[in-house]
């Protein structure tokens, strides 16, 4: 564990969104881009592959770019907003459900996606990471970032629904999710100290809200009794995580906002 980290609670995030949270404290001036981008891989079981982009030089060469903004995508299939292309960054993006992009002066300059490799250091599974850089395509342009809060409203709705159903959920976000329900597409990081509170706590309940959703998704229907009450609990899921996932993006995407002025 870094110094940065050591001693604070630590939350699982898409590995994109801690590469923008990073990166935004490096662009606000707390950290220089070598702490940053040693942060940005997280805690535990990842670190660079050597190959694709190289994150000290990524992060200072944003400083370069006019009005650098970042923008954070979780895409899956059917849902591909944000995501600018070539088709070299969509079937990338789509594997890897996540992406960061990268505008300047409001026209998309490039998408970072991370690509992962399983290897084995001092007989412990980690994974290394590849950040790949695709240009985007000349001219391409980004909708304006999500910022009414309308997104927070609606996973507290949706949780609360969900709370007062008739259908059972293993979902208890207000605790850290259990390590095996992470995917290694996440990992888990310290948040930046400097972050308002309130912000924060929704990131994590909407971070939490993803990975448990998901879980419960990929478990199938062990919890349900007939084919009526499956449908419904999937339906019921499926709410809940996109109600999360929008919630994500877009709190960490007024954090970083804040963060770059």
């Amino acid at each position: 564990m870094t110094e940065a980290a050591a001693g604070r609670e630590l939350v699982a995030l898409p590995r994109a969104a801690v590469l923008m949270l990073w990166t935004a404290t490096y662009l606000r001036g707390d950290l220089g881009p070598d702490d940053a981008a040693q942060m940005s891989y997280g805690v535990g079981r990842s670190g660079p592959s050597g190959q694709g982009e190289d994150l000290f030089e990524w992060m200072s060469g944003l400083r370069r770019l006019p009005l650098a903004q970042l923008r954070l995508v979780l895409p899956v299939p059917g849902r591909l907003a944000g995501l600018v292309g070539p088709p070299a960054a969509i079937g990338p993006a789509l594997e890897a459900e996540q992406a960061l992009v990268v505008t300047a002066a409001g026209i998309a300059d490039h998408t970072l996606i991370p690509l992962l490799t399983d290897i084995e250091v001092e007989g412990r599974p980690v994974s290394a990471v590849t950040w790949l850089k695709v240009p985007a395509p000349l001219g391409a342009q980004v909708p304006p970032a999500a910022s009414s809060g309308s997104a927070r409203e609606g996973l507290l709705l949706a949780l609360r629904r969900a709370a007062g159903g008739s259908i059972e959920l293993d979902l208890v976000p207000d605790e850290p999710v259990e390590p095996a329900r992470i995917p290694p597409s996440w990992i888990s990081t310290a948040l930046p100290l400097h972050l308002d509170p309130s912000a924060a706590h929704l990131l994590v309940l909407a971070a939490r809200t993803l990975l448990l959703t998901r879980s419960e998704i990929d478990d199938g229907h062990g919890h349900t009794v007939g084919l009526a009450e499956a449908l419904a609990r999937r339906g019921l899921l499926d709410e809940l995580q996109e109600a999360a996932r929008d919630a994500l993006v877009e709190t960490i995407e007024r954090i970083v906002a804040a963060e770059t002025g």
